[in-house]
């Protein structure tokens, strides 16, 4: 299964997701005009999504100093404080980050965002169930365009709670919201054979040779070793040996290989 193993990367992978796409260019209005009362809610914003650019890019003097300017015009705004917590965050500062991630929510519980800049959090702590939880909440949010990466995580939390069954619900309802996630259908594909469930991992299985057809992924070692295993169940000699054959000769030095190697020497 292909979850990350870094507690540290998973929370920097994590939150970088969760950050919208921003514009990097620079911004030449000056201070004196966002100081203007008809401007403030502009010039707040403005500074968020700076901050957020800089944090995009490893910048957190830069995000910290933007994000600073917002909450010294609107102390309360959701989007500085939710920001904010990802600087300190980085910083190390657990305590911190998460007093921003709160009074972020408190502030605007429909910020679906900074609940997820939360969940993201939680889950770094290996507070999975308390990750779960806050993800399911965001996921509430039908309007919010990063919805399948919500559920996505929903399914890393489930799998570290050691709950098959929601793993599987998450999987496949990131995946009803997103059909284009192959890593997810792979996962699903390894799960399923697992569990010794080979016809819903063909039908998975087959929809990712589907995309493999089209070109919109390639054959990885660990779909060919998939392949291998479903073709052996259903004694199809001739898919088994087309496989297995790409594995060797795209993949041979992989763990997928030594594992067929392995398997063959022990029939």
């Amino acid at each position: 299964m292909h979850f990350l193993t870094s507690g540290r990367l998973i929370s920097r992978v994590m939150v970088l997701v969760f950050l919208t796409a921003l514009q990097t260019a620079c911004v030449t209005t000056t201070d004196s005009v966002f100081t203007q009362k008809e401007n403030k809610s502009e010039a707040v914003d403005t500074y968020v999504q700076l901050g957020l650019a800089y944090i995009e890019r490893n910048d957190y003097d830069r995000a910290r100093k933007h994000l600073a300017r917002a909450l010294a015009i609107d102390p309360n705004n959701a989007g500085a404080l939710a920001a904010l917590g990802l600087v300190f965050q980085n910083d190390g500062e657990p305590s911190l980050a998460e007093e921003n991630f709160k009074r972020s929510i408190e502030l605007d519980p429909t910020f679906t965002r900074g609940k997820t800049y939360y969940a993201a959090y939680l889950y770094s702590e290996g507070r999975y169930q308390e990750a779960y939880d806050q993800f399911k909440q965001a996921s509430n949010d039908t309007e919010f365009d990063g919805r399948a990466q919500i559920f996505r995580n929903m399914a890393f939390c489930a799998n570290k709670l050691n709950d098959r069954t929601l793993t599987y619900q998450a999987y496949e309802k990131s995946l009803i919201l997103n059909r284009s996630q192959p890593s997810v259908i792979l996962t699903l594909v390894g799960m399923l054979i697992e569990d010794k469930n080979y016809q819903k991992a063909q039908q998975y299985f087959n929809n990712y040779v589907g995309m493999v057809r089209s070109s919109s992924v390639t054959h990885s070692s660990t779909s060919l070793y998939y392949g291998i295993q479903l073709a052996r169940y259903y004694q199809d000699n001739q898919q088994e040996s087309g496989y297995a054959m790409l594995l060797k000769t795209l993949y041979g030095d992989s763990i997928e290989y030594k594992k067929y190697r392995q398997m063959i020497a022990n029939e």
